[in-house]
Parts: C-alpha cells; sequence; structure tokens
C-alpha cells in the first residue's frame, strides 16, 4: 500500500493495490472539518455530501464497501441509494480521528468529490419558493468552505442542477408552457427561469439536486 500525500483539501488519501478494489483513506478529522457545516443554523435543507466520480465519464461510482477503523475500534459506514458515503458527524469522533476507509470497483478510477446538495429529494410538481429556499443556504455552505474571504469571490447561486437516475429521459415541463430537456439524466435551472408564480413538473423524482452556478461555467 502506497501512502500519498494530501490531495486538494483533504489530508490523507491513498489507493491500495488490493486484488478486488480501489481503496481510498481519510482521516476523519478532515472530513469533519467540512462536515461541520452540515450542523450549522441556517442549513437547514442542504448539507455537504460525499461522493466518488469515475474519471473517466464523471457517473457517480459505487461504493462497495465503507468503514472506520482505530486499532480495536471498527464501524461500518452506510451508503445512500445514490452511493453517497455516509459519515456520522460526531466530536468525540474528532477527537478519537479515526481513519475512514472506502472501497470502490478495482476496474474503475474514482475521483474524490465533496458536494453541497440538498438533504431531501424532488419529485412532481416544484414551486419557485422551493427552489428559491435553496439559493441562499447553497451559496452561504460554499462560501464558509472556501474561507474567510471566498464570498468576495464565490459567484452567486442562481439556481439548481437537477440528477436523475441514468434511465430517466424526458423534459422538464415550466408552467408556462416551456419545456427543457433532460441531458445526461441531468438539466439546470435557474429561479428567473421558473418565474416568482410559476411551477415546474418533473418526469422522475431526483437522485441529487446540486447548486447551479452559471457564471462559474
Amino acid at each position: 500500500m502506497n501512502m500519498l500525500k494530501p490531495l486538494a483539501v483533504l489530508a490523507l488519501f491513498i489507493i491500495s493495490s488490493h486484488l478486488y478494489a480501489q481503496e481510498y483513506i481519510f482521516t476523519y478529522s478532515k472530513l469533519y472539518s467540512h462536515m461541520k457545516q452540515n450542523a450549522k443554523e441556517g442549513h437547514d435543507d442542504v448539507k455537504v455530501g460525499f461522493f466518488f466520480l469515475n474519471a473517466q465519464n464523471k457517473t457517480l461510482c459505487p461504493i462497495e464497501k465503507a468503514w472506520m477503523e482505530k486499532e480495536e475500534h471498527y464501524e461500518e459506514l452506510k451508503t445512500s441509494s445514490v452511493n453517497e458515503v455516509i459519515v456520522p458527524l460526531d466530536n468525540n469522533l474528532r477527537s478519537a480521528n479515526p481513519l475512514v476507509f472506502v472501497h470502490t470497483p478495482k476496474a474503475m478510477r474514482c475521483d474524490f468529490s465533496m458536494v453541497v446538495m440538498t438533504k431531501k429529494s424532488f419529485s412532481g410538481k416544484i414551486t419557485y419558493q422551493q427552489v428559491k429556499r435553496l439559493l441562499p443556504q447553497m451559496q452561504s455552505i460554499l462560501e464558509q468552505l472556501g474561507g474567510m474571504f471566498a464570498s468576495w469571490f464565490t459567484p452567486d447561486v442562481e439556481g439548481v442542477t437537477l440528477e436523475f437516475p441514468k434511465s430517466v429521459e424526458g423534459v422538464i415541463k415550466f408552467s408556462d408552457g416551456k419545456t427543457k430537456p433532460l441531458i445526461n439524466g441531468k438539466v439546470q435551472i435557474t429561479a428567473d427561469e421558473i418565474g416568482i408564480d410559476g411551477w415546474i413538473l418533473l418526469p422522475h423524482e431526483t437522485s441529487r439536486i446540486l447548486p447551479y452556478i452559471p457564471k462559474a461555467g
């Protein structure tokens, strides 16, 4: 097992030559430093989530196994239906600082992905007010993750990126009669496109809802 230097903002990142899986290892304390945003006041609908992205096609990598370990202590971690690694937020764990292990398929090179996302999915008819409520919360977490001066440089969150299961096709229908197609299971919508008295109709329940920042490219 070769220990690599830190990648991005995460301290410990190891890729194993394990026979059946790629193995990634993080220190809990570094994950905690980002997860703590989830407990702050005003972040009722959004959170920081941990995923792994296929380096080739940018789809979400399946998680084969995830757990925490320190000396004789071991705790398996849950993963969601969309392959989010669910790491508990706990001050005692921060003090103990166990290692967090994640296994992804060996045939797949996956990159760690930390995102701001909603805590709940959308389905059916979604109003302007439901979308608009999310935007300042997403903006706040993005700026806090970016550090002291991030508010000066973080572009505005103007809408949401709706992600659906890969098999879902179709369009987003707007209350004014317009439509917008899903492309590779995704669509980006600004609050202004919906309109203050408007709504959108979804073809399927979302798998993830992420910020949409047009000025970020």
